[in-house]
């Protein structure tokens, strides 16, 4: 470790340093353990409120629905299925049973991999684009929608690598 020497020729310690090492150190050791756990309630908040979205304008939601190419046919279906679903996901993924957790992960994970494929999907070929999503996230731009999504879908990813790991 470098030493900082004053203008009196004295060796002083950086501020940082302490015996068990920097606070970023220690925060670092801290929080890295539990950053699944944080992807994974993160997951579970963003499924809730974008379930309880899509819920609170379900007419809107269908009908928005009903404009997909090929997928229009079962608007009624994917309209409440989705809301449902995303809900029900985030209800999982706080039970503190580990098999359920990490079937929600799974399942979280790969329905997030399905939306950023849609969202990409649909700016690459669609001209009239249609985002049903709910909340503040409908009101992300289509690439900054994308790049959200694929994140998340790496961070689901990330979760379940660790949480293998470290439940088995």
């Amino acid at each position: 470790m470098e030493h900082i020497i004053n203008n009196k020729g004295n060796k002083i310690q950086p501020a940082t340093s302490t015996k068990n090492g920097s606070l970023i150190r220690r925060s670092a050791h801290w929080i890295k353990p539990r950053i699944p756990a944080l992807i994974i309630y993160g997951y579970a908040f963003l499924y809730f409120y974008t379930g309880i979205a899509k819920l609170q304008i379900i007419p809107e939601f269908i009908r928005g629905n009903s404009k997909i190419p090929y997928l229009g046919k079962y608007a009624e279906l994917i309209g409440w299925g989705i809301p449902i679903l995303e809900i029900l996901l985030a209800v999982l993924l706080i039970v503190p049973v580990y098999k359920i957790k990490r079937f929600a992960l799974h399942a979280s994970t790969f329905l997030m991999g399905i939306f950023a494929l849609y969202l990409t999907l649909m700016v690459a070929f669609v001209e009239k684009k249609l985002c049903n999503c709910g909340g503040v996230i409908e009101s992300m731009g289509w690439k900054t929608h994308i790049i959200f999504n694929v994140v998340w879908f790496i961070a689901g990813i990330y979760a379940l690598k660790k949480t293998k790991i470290i439940n088995n």
